[in-house]
């Protein structure tokens, strides 16, 4: 793989991660379940979800509620052509309860979680999609 390679790899995935987030804040589980691999695993809270329905079945049992996820620290290795795999750091700010993403400002003091996503990824045809996302929960807010 050369740099224009590897560069577009990591844009791609780049923009893989911020449609994953964007779309989880956003509600839009249909569009969130696409970004996988049809037998993708998405680990959360040391649950396991294996393909698209059971990835878009967690998100439809949880109760309403209002998140913003932030990403940094985006770092990409790829394996081969066709599958790299990625580490990157999340802050999670949830508020379950009477607000929707029509009110605002929330009141809030710090982040749900904060870890590290730890993925692979697969080059399908039409583009790079999560074949496994792990999240790695290092600080918890307390309640």
């Amino acid at each position: 793989m050369n740099l224009t390679e590897r560069l577009e790899m990591e844009w791609e995935l780049k923009r893989l991660n911020d449609d994953y987030v964007r779309y989880a804040d956003r509600r839009d589980f249909d569009s969130f379940a696409a970004l996988f691999t049809e037998d993708a695993v998405l680990e959360i809270g040391g649950v396991e979800r294996r393909g698209h329905d059971a990835i878009k079945r967690h998100f439809a049992d949880r109760e309403p509620m209002v998140t913003r996820h932030f990403c940094t620290n985006l770092r990409y290795e790829p394996i081969d052509e066709n599958t790299a795999e990625g580490e990157i750091y999340l802050a999670v700010y949830r508020c379950a309860g009477p607000y929707t993403e029509a009110d605002g400002p929330i009141p809030y003091d710090r982040p749900d979680w904060i870890g590290e996503y730890r993925d692979r990824y697969a080059c399908a045809a039409d583009g790079w999609k999560f074949s496994e996302r792990r999240l790695h929960i290092r600080f918890e807010k307390v309640r």
